[in-house]
């Protein structure tokens, strides 16, 4: 057994080990994708501290090979920005002005602001500058993505966590305890700190396996034949894991996913499923509470409802009420927060230690601790302005996967469009997603990796001289 230090230090260097021998072996422009997908095999709780911050494995690679990256190839940095550089860019510096205005060191503010959006993002744009980037890329996140879902898989099996096991357990920053969810497996966290983490990290390899199911391709030269049935058994194998946390939020996100790429692929389909969407909204609606009580079916969740008062009203809670009861809580705090919000310090905490209007009971307000809502936890700490932001990064990604969709297979031959249809659903199905969920940075930081991706892909359309 490792400590979380010794188990850093361990990861960095098979990451960074990984990340020079596939520069060395396929080009040095790949070697940032290479670590970071490399990365992704360290537990997120395997950490040091610099200054006062966490620096986990996976922000130590993309430090370390940007800075590598930027030796070689500075002079393309800046050049052909477009909206999601531009987004990025106005959330990184709105973060540095509100915490900046409500006391904090702008230079801590600046290097905070630069490690939680704009780090993931360069370390996506910058690994996928290229044009052969996916093809080169593609197989190496979709395979490490697969072992992960195996492990987590044997982990919803068993119940023993292989990082825990072979390195060193979690920290307590976020309580989660893997019991048994409908008395079917143990719900598998992996390298993550909690299993609904897990499944949105996973969410994010599956767009690259389901480009790998283009059979025509040689993903890996060695494998013959082989190669035709290669991305099918990855996807498999990466939709298991994502079940494997036994999490509901993401395993819907998977539906929805798949229900939008349907209808853009065909459209009489759009009009079949905008039907069935209307019919499942009408029943939930007239059964709001049978349909909470389906949700909570977990006797273990039973086990932990309670009665709390609420602005003078009683409400009953549980862990799915918990994402009603904040909204009912925190969205008028929100609204009272204004263009600025309440600043990282202020929202920070479980429960965030110095909003006002929250309840004053303590047992109520340790029950409401915790934010179950991206929105609502960028939106406390930014304000209106951040939150048209950070939405607005979610829609900007899919606008640019669509457009990249249509030039595909000229632009990026001989791949087809199934990436960029299947990156832009998702970004749309994220979004309802992360209404569910705490904005963690374990899974947050491959989400915006996920929108540099994107604009390091359109960036590329307008490099025609920029081939090495």
């Amino acid at each position: 057994m490792f400590s979380p230090e010794i188990s850093f230090w361990i990861m960095l260097a098979v990451s960074l080990g990984f990340a020079g021998w596939f520069g060395w072996r396929h080009g040095k422009h790949y070697a940032l994708g290479a670590g970071m997908a490399a990365s992704l095999l360290a537990g997120t709780w395997f950490d040091i501290i610099v200054m006062g911050t966490q620096i986990n494995v996976t922000m130590a690679t993309a430090i370390v090979l940007l800075v590598v990256y930027c030796t070689h190839s500075w002079r393309e940095i800046f050049r052909f920005l477009g909206p999601l550089d531009y987004l990025i860019g106005a959330l990184t510096i709105w973060h540095v002005i509100v915490d900046t205005y409500y006391g904090e060191q702008p230079l801590a503010v600046a290097a905070q602001a630069y490690g939680q959006w704009m780090l993931p993002y360069a370390a996506g744009r910058y690994a996928f500058l290229h044009r052969d980037s996916l093809l080169k890329l593609a197989p190496v996140f979709s395979i490490i993505g697969a072992v992960i879902s195996l492990l987590c898989i044997a982990e919803a099996w068993t119940g023993i966590n292989l990082w825990e096991t072979a390195f060193s357990p979690r920290d307590e920053l976020v309580t989660f305890t893997g019991q048994l969810r409908y008395g079917i497996a143990y719900r598998a966290c992996g390298p993550t700190r909690h299993a609904i983490f897990l499944s949105n990290v996973l969410l994010t390899m599956v767009p690259f396996a389901i480009l790998m199911t283009q059979r025509e391709i040689a993903w890996i030269p060695g494998l013959g034949k082989w190669n035709r049935w290669i991305g099918s058994i990855l996807l498999t194998v990466l939709l298991l894991g994502v079940a494997s946390s036994l999490s509901r939020g993401p395993i819907v996100t998977l539906i929805l996913t798949g229900g939008l790429a349907l209808a853009w692929h065909y459209r009489p389909a759009a009009w079949g499923l905008s039907m069935v969407v209307i019919v499942l909204a009408g029943l939930v609606a007239s059964n709001w509470d049978g349909f909470l009580r389906l949700l909570e079916s977990d006797a273990n969740e039973h086990k932990r409802a309670a009665v709390l008062v609420v602005d003078d009203q009683q409400v009953v809670y549980t862990g799915t009420r918990n994402r009603l009861v904040n909204l009912q809580v925190y969205m008028p705090i929100l609204i009272e927060g204004g263009p600025l919000g309440y600043g990282t310090i202020s929202s920070t905490g479980f429960p965030p230690a110095n909003l006002p209007g929250l309840p004053t009971d303590p047992k109520v307000r340790k029950r409401l601790g915790i934010v179950d809502n991206a929105f609502l936890n960028n939106g406390l700490r930014f304000g209106w302005v951040g939150l048209v932001l950070f939405s607005g990064l979610f829609i900007a990604t899919a606008i640019t996967a669509f457009q990249l969709s249509r030039r595909a297979s000229t632009y990026f031959f001989p791949l087809d469009q199934r990436y960029f249809i299947a990156a832009a659903t998702l970004a749309l199905a994220f979004l309802f997603e992360i209404a569910t969920v705490f904005w963690s940075y374990d899974y947050a930081l491959w989400i915006i990796f996920g929108f540099g991706l994107l604009s390091g892909l359109a960036s590329s359309l307008k490099r025609p001289n920029f081939c090495d």
